[in-house]
């Protein structure tokens, strides 16, 4: 009986704790991996540049970085559908936090093409990865505010997630349509950030309720 609650207990902590290492361990890698990278400017240019077809260390970029954040994301995706109370909707935020991870690893399975080269089949289906990526980062914090309302341990993170889930979507149409060039690299950064550091807060909440 003793070993029937405790093995939840560790799984849980270990879901949570992927949440609060995933972002940490991409956002090191991707700072590791744009310094060895010969000329590159993480001001301007984005991220996926540094899992180019053909790219120095891509390799890395595309699977310690990209794919691996995409793995703990799904994995806390999990740990928080469990640690909230059932309410409105309860299983489309955590559902759309994983279909955010889905997106991530299709991004590091799928390479960028260089700027000189044509586009891809590969690098198309690296886009749409990206794009899954988007939609659900923009739209999981507004669905996961939803479920809290009926939850006293999660009530007073609902602004933060409506407000997380409000810039993230802002952010993601100045960085689609206004076409800051000379700013992408910091933009898309900046995009990718919040959201990420929504996921970092929640996990941390999640593994103090475990």
């Amino acid at each position: 009986m003793c070993k029937k609650r405790i093995l939840p207990e560790i799984n849980q902590r270990i879901l949570a704790i992927c949440g609060i290492v995933g972002p940490i361990v991409y956002t090191s890698i991707m700072i590791a991996i744009g310094l060895l990278r010969p000329g590159y400017n993480h001001l301007t240019q984005p991220m996926s540049e540094l899992g180019e077809v053909g790219g120095p260390n891509a390799i890395i970029m595309n699977t310690a970085g990209f794919m691996l954040l995409g793995f703990f994301i799904i994995a806390f995706a999990f740990g928080l559908h469990r640690g909230m109370n059932e309410g409105e909707g309860s299983k489309v935020g955590p559902a759309l936090i994983a279909m955010s991870g889905i997106g991530w690893i299709a991004v590091g399975l799928f390479h960028v093409d260089p700027k000189s080269a044509e586009i891809s089949f590969t690098s198309m289906m690296h886009i749409s990865g990206a794009m899954i990526v988007g939609l659900g980062f923009s739209i999981a914090p507004f669905a996961i505010a939803r479920r809290s309302r009926k939850d006293h341990r999660w009530a007073s993170y609902r602004p933060y997630s409506l407000s997380t889930g409000i810039l993230t979507a802002i952010l993601g149409l100045v960085f689609i349509f206004a076409g800051i060039e000379e700013y992408m690299g910091a933009l898309q950064r900046i995009v990718t950030g919040v959201p990420l550091i929504w996921i970092e807060v929640m996990a941390i909440r999640l593994l103090r309720l475990s």
